[in-house]
């Protein structure tokens, strides 16, 4: 070994990741069950021979190393900036190098190697201190920092540039390493599944968020939120979160038993099968800006108290006749509304994507002790996806054999879906959060569906017999509930709400400037002679006037209409212009597309908002 690389290798780490080569310093003397030598190939290229369980083999050609590098180049072809490669194998540093010396520094390259002798051997033998210094290559080592992997995964995956993420998987490392290569491929394909629901449902809803949240505003005037619903619920009681999973036929009829002796609130789809059962929930929850109206559309159901985020489909919203009691969900005009009477607007933290993943957040944020889940399935229960009565009278069994298996509340696999995973998934880590957090019970009496990490299995039967004893008119309690706004602040927050309108008056006149000085700069650029300080004097005034747009607290609800030009801004930028000058164009060329297309979704808002504000008195 040649302790002048290692410490080269580690000097050119530190300038990164000082750190992780602080950890590396102290794994020197760490033994696996892995053997290392270095040789050299018959073209003279370094190489490993590695020796595990009586076995070898070689990492790279033992003859030929060179050309397997090049044909892999060739395949990969050139990548654009910002690119994530996740590179499985450390291996002889052969294939890093290579990507290293053939990328642009932006390229964002992350080295996952599962034995830690194969690590430092390679840093011991082959010098990567210039491809090290080059760029922050983020190294992932079993031993040594293995839980950073989803971590360093968050940082460099977006979705502008998951479709053009590279996994590549280092030659004869599945022969010994398949287990651990597995787990963090699938952690790696799992994040990209979130971020493409995560963006499809963003888009999905874009169009109605704008509409949802202009037209409950009226409503976040009257002023009910969480922390008043907190304040007259007693939390010592336990909260009963009903979902509409298929197991949910099997012992809704129970909760009759329940009524008053336990705070029960509902999913929105769950509100029907409840209502059909004679069952009122105390409140229940919806989140979504497309829902189905016929979901909550039953004689009864109009006068359940409803807990919502502002961007909730208004005409559910609209129908309720009982308290419509908002959580903030980050949005900046009804967020403003409290801020500029000095009020807090209480959210329900992080939500999962599912209705039922807020309501559980609210109802712990809330300060429940015992929250009792039922129907929360997230499976196919019976081969079907939701109780009978929710969509459809009898919902219909589907073929399942495909599908994603999970461990069972009471079988040992049962199929899912993807969205139905990550909604499980979410469960697991806040549950777990949340007992990190203080003493608190999770209850799953959902008598079928996935088991759900830290929960305590019970028939639903059993545990409201055990838990649910004393009679507290939870109805009467929301009755009483106070806004929070007097009638002064309320006066307050429709005069700034009267305001909005020209606001987005305001918006389209920037807009329009900044497609101006966007022409400028695209006629500098295709004069051939551009100076640099005229571009910049032009880029500065762009800088101040798009400032000038997005500090007005209208404007997040153009940004959200936009999403789809907005996107493709963005996923274009990954793509590179042959020199300074033509980038410079091609940005010019996108500003002047992407202001025109702000200027008509001003004005489409400006008319939304004249519809729905100006009317509030």
């Amino acid at each position: 070994m040649c302790a002048g690389i290692f410490e080269k290798n580690l000097e050119a780490m530190e300038k990164w990741y000082p750190d992780f080569a602080g950890l590396v310093r102290g794994k020197e003397e760490i033994a696996d069950d892995t053997k290392v030598w270095p040789e050299h190939s018959w073209d003279g290229e370094v190489i490993f021979r590695i020796e595990k369980e009586g076995r070898m083999l070689y990492l790279g050609g033992k003859r030929r190393a060179k050309k397997p590098v090049e044909m892999w180049l060739e395949r990969l072809g050139k990548l654009p900036k910002y690119v994530p490669v996740f590179l499985f194998g450390i291996g002889s540093g052969a294939y890093l190098k290579a990507l290293v010396d053939s990328t642009k520094e932006e390229v964002n390259i992350v080295v996952y190697e599962p034995s830690v002798q194969i690590f430092l051997k390679a840093l011991h033998e082959i010098d990567l201190s210039k491809e090290i210094k080059n760029r922050p290559i983020a190294f992932i080592v079993e031993e040594i920092n293995p839980e950073e992997f989803e971590a360093v995964m968050d940082k460099v995956l977006v979705f502008e540039n998951v479709g053009f993420l590279k996994e590549e998987i280092h030659p004869n490392y599945k022969e010994w390493y398949a287990e651990q290569l597995t787990g963090k491929v699938r952690l790696l394909q799992r994040k990209v599944e979130k971020i493409m629901m995560n963006e499809n449902t963003g888009k999905s809803f874009s169009a109605h968020l704008a509409s949802n949240i202009l037209n409950n505003l009226k409503y976040v005037c009257e002023g009910y939120n969480l922390k008043e619903l907190a304040r007259r619920i007693p939390t010592d009681k336990p909260a009963i979160l009903v979902s509409a999973g298929p197991s949910l036929n099997k012992n809704v009829h129970e909760l009759k038993r329940a009524k008053n002796k336990a705070f029960i609130v509902a999913v929105d789809t769950a509100l029907k099968p409840l209502i059909k059962e004679g069952i009122r929930p105390d409140l229940f929850v919806t989140i979504d800006a497309k829902k189905p109206f016929q979901l909550v559309d039953i004689e009864g159901a109009e006068t359940v108290p409803v807990a919502a985020p502002t961007c909730a489909l208004h005409t559910i919203i609209e129908h309720q006749k009982g308290k419509k009691i908002f959580y903030n969900d980050s949005y900046a005009i009804p967020s403003h509304i409290y801020h500029m009477n000095g009020k807090e607007f209480p959210g329900v933290g992080r939500g999962g994507g599912s209705v039922a993943c807020s309501a559980f957040s609210m109802l712990f944020k809330m300060g429940f002790g015992t929250i009792i889940l039922v129907g929360q399935d997230l499976a196919y229960s019976d081969n079907k996806s939701h109780a009978d009565g929710t969509f459809l009278e009898k919902m219909p069994e589907e073929d399942t054999k495909n599908m994603i298996m999970v461990k069972g509340n009471y079988v040992d696999k049962i199929p899912t879906r993807r969205d139905f995973r990550s909604f499980l998934e979410w469960f697991n880590d806040y549950i777990k959060g949340a007992k990190e957090h203080r003493e608190f019970r999770a209850i799953n009496a959902t008598e079928g569906g996935a088991y759900i990490e830290g929960t305590e299995l019970y028939a639903l039967k059993d545990i409201i017999d055990e838990a649910c004893h004393e009679e507290v008119d939870f109805e009467e309690r929301i009755r009483q509930m106070e806004p929070a706004f007097s009638e002064e602040e309320r006066k307050k927050a429709v005069e700034y709400l009267h305001s909005i309108p020209r606001e987005y008056e305001e918006i389209k006149k920037a807009a329009k400037l900044l497609e101006k000085s966007y022409r400028k700069l695209h006629k500098l650029s295709d004069s051939g002679n551009m100076g640099q300080e005229e571009a910049k004097r032009v880029l500065k005034r762009i800088k101040k006037l798009t400032k000038k747009c997005k500090e007005r607290e209208a404007y997040q609800l153009v940004d959200m209409t936009m999403a789809n030009a907005d996107y493709i801004i963005r996923s274009e930028y990954f793509y590179e212009g042959e020199s300074s000058e033509s980038e410079i164009k091609e940005i010019a060329r996108k500003g002047i597309l992407y202001n025109q297309v702000l200027q008509e979704c001003a004005e489409l808002l400006k008319g939304l908002a004249e519809k729905t504000l100006l009317p509030i008195t």
